[in-house]
């Protein structure tokens, strides 16, 4: 009897540990990766999780087997995150499950060999899990009394589990467990903060930033009366603008040098060399990697730097409710047609929603474009786009009201493990043979190709109109890991140990302002994506409001200001303690706020 109660012993306290470890393995060697004191936090957790179990199903079997395959579905599903996204799960993101099913088809799931062994991992304890016989029946204390004793003891027994994972979530989330156990707390990378802090734990902390708080100090009528210093730019020429935020769109050389067969992107490396005087290049700094697309509209729209918000958000969906004064509704104001597109489904990001509280006048998605618009792949091409981009401005041309046209493109979407007839792969990476999923790559350049020509295409048509005519192309974010890994092997790096330089190029892409009207072109330097519209609306003599002017006082201090990195106009990487320190961000913040919540 005494080796059962050993034996028993024994699966309650290492099998949750064993679990725990091959959840994380996923994605990590947890050995590694997470301090010693961070293992045993979340050793306890997994603990608990079972006790709450065994008393919810009366046996430790029953709870050990659901605890396997849980973890088992749930590390599976963070693995194909991490390898599709680049990023783990969010708490937010539960919200946003309907757009990622749009694309649950898309991607080749067949997994690694790390997940394959994961997995085996998974099957070997839950056949171990048979050895564990105890049940609460033949423990003396709940099995004495009556019938409805016994279950309203183990009633009592799952809510004390419960609310010790409550405080257990309260406990990490504060500073004290901070410092003592050393956790990383670098929110706008949360895939390094589940590898250093354990998946589920990072997750109960990251609850805490579910709502935006007041700054310290805020107060609507100080935030109105310091927004009345800054008077607004009245409009001048107004030219037509049309802005392309281009899925995907980056130049993976910021990476590494590499060399390929045709270039990628000639139309582009053309315009930053110079090739034309009246445009404007330089590289963007956004706030995501790999996904969440509709931040860096959010950024470039509205002014607003995700810095300020909780790590992982999604501002369409959490925070845009009652409208928030931005630039179409801005450009409305002030007498410009104003159009929102994108060629996919109208509730991907609820956009359809968002739209109309930004100020969009009208907004087009999938079933709005012609119905023989050309695909690349599964989605409407970039050549497309332009021709519908065209259509919508010749027909605005009847009302003599200047034209502003904001295009989120589809084309470049992930993922890009499969083969299409309608994408030829004219771009080959030289020395890549041997490399794993060189052609993942490759495929991907191919798909920048008819970027970079579509974007040709549009300049061209409109090189010869009278009306002046301001066009913007950015990218709104890297491809995944997956899709760069590739690079990094040709520069001898390893995807798992970067640098700090490596891991903020990841968040770099590039912007071209062109026009077809004299302006002072040349480099455009760095900027983040919050303050690119303000340069947009400047060149194109729309004018600007208030709060847009302010941005103007920040970005000469601070060019780069996203959710990763700030940057000083010489050159200076800022940390975050200087930031917090500094009067013009925390004004920054109070009348961020103010826009977003007053």
């Amino acid at each position: 009897m005494k080796v059962f109660r050993i034996k028993n012993l024994l699966f309650f306290i290492l099998l949750p540990a064993v679990i725990m470890y091959l959840f994380e393995a996923y994605t990590h060697n947890p050995f590694v990766r997470m301090k010693p004191g961070i293992q045993v936090l979340n050793i306890f957790l997994f603990i608990v999780i079972e006790i709450m179990l065994l008393f919810i199903t009366g046996s430790l079997k029953t709870a050990l087997r659901i605890m396997t395959v849980v973890f088992m579905l749930l590390g599976l599903g963070e693995y194909y995150l991490v390898e599709f996204r680049g990023v783990t799960l969010l708490p937010w993101d539960l919200g946003s499950l309907g757009t990622a099913a749009e694309f649950v088809g898309s991607y080749d799931y067949v997994p690694d060999i790390r997940a394959v062994f994961c997995i085996l991992g998974f099957i070997v304890v839950f056949v171990v899990c048979l050895f564990a016989d105890l049940k609460l029946k033949d423990v003396g204390f709940f099995s004495k009394g009556s019938r409805s004793r016994q279950i309203l003891l183990r009633i009592a027994a799952v809510l004390a589990s419960v609310f010790l994972i409550v405080l257990y979530t309260k406990f990490v989330q504060t500073d004290f467990a901070r410092r003592t156990f050393g956790f990383y707390t670098k929110l706008f990378t949360p895939t390094a903060i589940s590898e250093r802090d354990g998946t589920l734990t990072a997750f109960l902390m990251e609850l805490q930033y579910m709502n935006v708080e007041k700054p310290h100090g805020y107060n609507d009528e100080e935030a109105e009366k310091a927004l009345e210093a800054y008077k607004p730019v009245a409009p001048d020429k107004k030219a037509d603008i049309i802005v392309i935020m281009n899925e995907a769109f980056s130049d993976l050389s910021v990476l590494g040098e590499f060399k390929t067969d045709n270039d990628y992107m000639p139309f582009i490396h053309e315009l930053q060399s110079g090739a034309c005087e009246d445009c404007l290049t330089g590289t963007l700094n956004v706030s995501i990697v790999g996904g969440n697309t509709p931040n860096t509209e959010f950024e470039f729209l509205t002014g607003n730097s995700l810095y300020f918000l909780p790590e992982g958000s999604i501002p369409y969906q959490q925070y845009v409710r009652e409208g928030i004064y931005s630039m179409p509704a801005y450009l409305n104001e002030v007498g410009y047609t104003t159009v929102g597109m994108h060629p996919y489904y109208s509730e991907g990001w609820e956009r359809d929603r968002v739209y109309p509280e930004l100020g969009f006048e009208r907004s087009l998605f999938l079933d709005d474009f012609d119905r023989n618009a050309s695909l690349v792949r599964d989605y409407v091409s970039d050549m497309a786009c332009s021709e519908q981009v065209i259509k919508e401005y010749e027909a605005n041309l009847e009302t003599g009201k200047p034209f502003f046209c904001f295009l989120v493109t589809m084309q470049n979407h992930s993922p890009y493990e499969k083969g299409f007839s309608n994408l030829p792969e004219d771009v080959k990476i030289e020395g890549g043979e041997g490399i794993d999923n060189i052609g993942t790559t490759e495929r991907y350049l191919a798909l920048i190709k008819r970027s970079d020509e579509a974007f040709r295409f549009l300049t061209d048509y409109f090189t010869d109109k009278e009306k002046p005519v301001v066009i913007v192309m950015f990218g709104d974010h890297q491809p995944s890991d997956s899709v760069v890994r590739p690079i990094w092997e040709l520069q001898g790096k390893d995807s798992r140990n970067l640098s700090e330089e490596d891991v903020d190029k990841r968040y770099m892409v590039p912007y071209v302002i062109w026009t077809n009207f004299d302006i002072e072109g040349g480099n455009g330097g760095d900027m983040s994506a919050n303050f690119l519209g303000n340069r947009v609306l400047d060149i194109a003599g729309a004018g600007k409001y208030p709060y847009r002017c302010f941005l103007d006082e920040v970005s000469e201090e601070y060019p780069v200001f996203s959710a990763v990195r700030a940057v000083d106009g010489n050159g200076n990487v800022q940390d975050d303690k200087t930031l917090k320190q500094s009067g013009l961000v925390k004004d920054y913040r109070n009348l961020q706020y103010h826009e977003m919540f007053h």
